[in-house]
Formats: C-alpha cells, sequence, structure tokens
C-alpha cells in the first residue's frame, strides 16, 4: 500500500500554480509528477540504492514552504551567517533565499549587457519563458524512471516552490563565481527547491551553492538539472552544512554534450540526516565529468551518497572521487556506479571513495558498482575504509600536540587530497574551518 504526503494533494498543487501564474506546460508537468508520486512506494532498505538509509514518510508531512513575491534587501540587512558567507565567497554575481523567498539579488551591468540571466526560476518563467521551457525537466524529469528512489524526485517536480536560474550565452565567460545561498530559519516545514543551469556552447562558469541554518527541525528536497552546450566549462560546488535536525535530500543530474567539462564538488558536513545524488550524463565525444566530494560525519548525524557516470557517447572520460570522515557515532555511506552503454567505446571512467573513521562507535559504508556495456575501455573503482592510524597520533603526541589538535591534522591532510583539486581558495578555506570546529566541538 503505498503511503503519501497527507498535508499534500493535486488540490493544493492546482491552487498553488494557479496563484503563481504558472504557464499551463508547468501546470500540467506537475500534475503528472505528482500522479507519478502517488503510484510510488517510499524507498526502504529492500531498495538497492537505499539499503543503508532508513526514510521517514513522516519527515514530509510538514507544513510546506510557502514563498510569495520577493522582499529584496541590502546586504547589511541579511542574517549574519549570509553575510559573512557572501563576504568570503568573492561572488559578485549572487542569490539569497530566506526561508524560500528571494531577498536578496546582485547580477553585474556587465553581465546583463552579455545576456546572463540569473534570478528567481518564476521570475523566469515570465521574462524567459523559451529558455525555461525548452530546459526544464530535461536532466531531472518530472516523472523520472518510475522507480522507489524517484519518489523524492517526483515530489520535488510536483510541488517545488522556489528556485534558481542561470542562463550563460554562447562564447560569455564568467570570470568569478556565481553564489546561491539558501538560508532557513523557521523550523517544521518542508522546503522544496530547484536549480536550472543551461550554458551555451564555449561558456566558462563558476556557480556555488550553500545550503546554511541554525539548528532547527525541517526538511529539504533540492534537485539540481544543469544542461552543458558543446565545449562549455562548469564548475560547480553544492556545500551543505544546515543546522543540527534538518533532513537534507538532493538530486542532481548534468547532461554534458560533445566537449563539455563538468567539475563538480559535493560537500556535506551539516544537518542529521543527508542524501546527495550526483549523476553525469555524457552524451557527446569528448565529455569530461569529475565529480569530488567531502564529507563529516559527527555525532548523531547520517550522510548518504550516490554518484553516477553514465556514458552514452564514445571517447568520453570520468572521474569520481569522494573521501570522509566520521566520528562518535557519526555514519557515512557512498555508493557509486559506473554505467557504459554499448555505444561508449573509448571511455575512460575511474571511482575512487576513502573513508577515516575517528573512533570505534563511527561507521563507513563503501560500495563501488560497474556496469559495462562496451569492449574497449579504460574502467577502475576502488574503496577503502579505516580508523585512524594510532602510530601517526602517537608521534604528533611526542610532538607535544594534544589528541584533538592531531587528529584535527590527520583529518586535513586526508581530506586534502580532494580540497586540492579544487581551485576556489576562499571555499577550501571555509570547508576546513567548518571540519575543524566540527572537531574541536
Amino acid at each position: 500500500m503505498n503511503e503519501t504526503v497527507t498535508s499534500l494533494s493535486l488540490e493544493d498543487l492546482l491552487r498553488g500554480s494557479e496563484r503563481r501564474g504558472e504557464p499551463d506546460w508547468l501546470r500540467d508537468a506537475r500534475e503528472r509528477a505528482w500522479q507519478i508520486f502517488e503510484q510510488l512506494n517510499w524507498p526502504t532498505r529492500k531498495n538497492e540504492a537505499w539499503r543503508y538509509t532508513d526514510l521517514d514518510p513522516t519527515w514530509f508531512a510538514l507544513d510546506l514552504e510557502e514563498t510569495g513575491p520577493a522582499e529584496l534587501r541590502q546586504r547589511d540587512e541579511l542574517p549574519r551567517a549570509v553575510r559573512e558567507r557572501l563576504a568570503e565567497s568573492d561572488a559578485e554575481a549572487a542569490l539569497v533565499f530566506a526561508n524560500g523567498r528571494l531577498v536578496h539579488a546582485a547580477l553585474p551591468q556587465e553581465l546583463l549587457e552579455k545576456g546572463v540571466v540569473l534570478g528567481d526560476l518564476h521570475a523566469a518563467l515570465r521574462n524567459n519563458a523559451d529558455q525555461v521551457k525548452g530546459a526544464l525537466y530535461q536532466a531531472v524529469t518530472e516523472t523520472g524512471l518510475q522507480g522507489p528512489e524517484d519518489k523524492l524526485a517526483a515530489l520535488n517536480a510536483a510541488f517545488w516552490s522556489y528556485g534558481v536560474f542561470l542562463h550563460v550565452p554562447a562564447g560569455v565567460a564568467l570570470e568569478t563565481p556565481v553564489g546561491v545561498f539558501h538560508y532557513a530559519s523557521e523550523g517544521g516545514k518542508l522546503g522544496l527547491s530547484r536549480t536550472l543551469v543551461t550554458l551555451g556552447a564555449n561558456v566558462e562558469a563558476t556557480l556555488i551553492e550553500e545550503y546554511l541554518s541554525p539548528p532547527l527541525e525541517r526538511t529539504h528536497v533540492a534537485t539540481g538539472e544543469f544542461l552543458l552546450g558543446p565545449g562549455a566549462r562548469l564548475r560547480h560546488a553544492g556545500v551543505q552544512t544546515w543546522g543540527a535536525g534538518v533532513r537534507h535530500f538532493h538530486r542532481q543530474r548534468a547532461l554534458l554534450e560533445r566537449d563539455a567539462v563538468l567539475n563538480d564538488l559535493a560537500v556535506n558536513l551539516g544537518g542529521s540526516l543527508a542524501r546527495t545524488e550526483v549523476a553525469s550524463e555524457l552524451v557527446g565525444p569528448g565529455a569530461d565529468s569529475e565529480m569530488l566530494g567531502v564529507y563529516f560525519a559527527g555525532a548523531g548525524q547520517h550522510l548518504d551518497h550516490y554518484t553516477t557516470q553514465h556514458h552514452v557517447s564514445a571517447q568520453a572520460r570520468s572521474d569520481a572521487y569522494y573521501k570522509g570522515a566520521a566520528t562518535v557515532n557519526g555514519r557515512v555511506v557512498y555508493q557509486g556506479l559506473i554505467q557504459l552503454e554499448p555505444t561508449a567505446q573509448k571511455t575512460d571512467a575511474y571511482q575512487t571513495n576513502r573513508n577515516l573513521l575517528l573512533s570505534r562507535e563511527a561507521r563507513a559504508e563503501s560500495v563501488p558498482q560497474l556496469e559495462i556495456a562496451a569492449n574497449d575501455v579504460r574502467c577502475s573503482h576502488g574503496s577503502s575504509t579505516a580508523p585512524v592510524d594510532e602510530e601517526q597520533l602517537f608521534y604528533l603526541a611526542t610532538r607535544g600536540i594534544p589528541r584533538a589538535q592531531a587528529q584535527q591534522l590527520l583529518v586535513a591532510a586526508f581530506l586534502e587530497e580532494v580540497l586540492g583539486r579544487v581551485p576556489l581558495e576562499r571555499l577550501r578555506r571555509h570547508v576546513a574551518h567548518v571540519i575543524e570546529a566540527r572537531l574541536g566541538g
């Protein structure tokens, strides 16, 4: 018997779509997604992709976070945590959402003149209708694959209440990062957001998305769609530092055309439970996808990651490298899939996962997987999970370094192999400082 979210209904969906003045095609897509959502069961541990994570349907029975018109504020009027991150992020173009409402937007005039679009997705439906209609639900469809793992994707497709639209026309290079900040201060809410990025041919862009809040009880379901045209290069970072009590579910999928390059970084440090799914579909020859992941689980935290490298075209390359640590009774999960179609000859694909356990109660699960239907390829995968090296701790202790500080040094060195591949120095420092504070706490 299917369980549904009792606080939501088709009538709610239709009323919300009408209130926001959405076009008929979007309302119809939302309705199709809702029908799929109602047909699917919630994923359980019996489903392979969820075998290490328990999901409670009541987490999604919270009040839906409704949004309204933008309430734009100056930087000094924003929450302190957001102001600090804006100042540190080096982002001249930025959006800030507070409890689902756009409260700050900045886009330099020179980018506007080049045709760059950055704004609220609902506004883009009015002002950039053709661009949005041709792209929305293309990477993460409104109907999904109709498997249990797609119930949350269908929920987001049906009820997303706010979103981000970034469009960069062909030949434009953004020299500084674009920052998007999702901030929450209201508990007892179900937030649903969607990010849509479309890059023309030979574009260069960097997008940093951050999710942050004080400790509170809420659920957030996010979806990201990245469409990379021929020769486009996108560097993306998703940084999750929600406060304790937040449950975070994120699905992201990128479509890479000929010679497109995606460098993605997933950072999971906050919340009580986080499930992050990152996928790249390499549909053009010469496409290149790099997936990096950094995570740290402390007391009571459960951080789950699933990556997919789907090779459709020949002569493409992908590399997934996820490293994380857990302490106290924290638990981390990594599952990764390299999937090659028969057309994906001359593929290079790699997948690595490393985990460091800082206590006897901490746990890590690592499951790399290969599905190869082509015969002229180079593919490899590997994983390791190990406790902190007591000899290294002893060596540092003989140099007068306390155990807690020694662990900080070892974790920093362990994660540097991944963070060192990220050319965003300020972001690297921020991640390192958050982990250091968590270890010190």
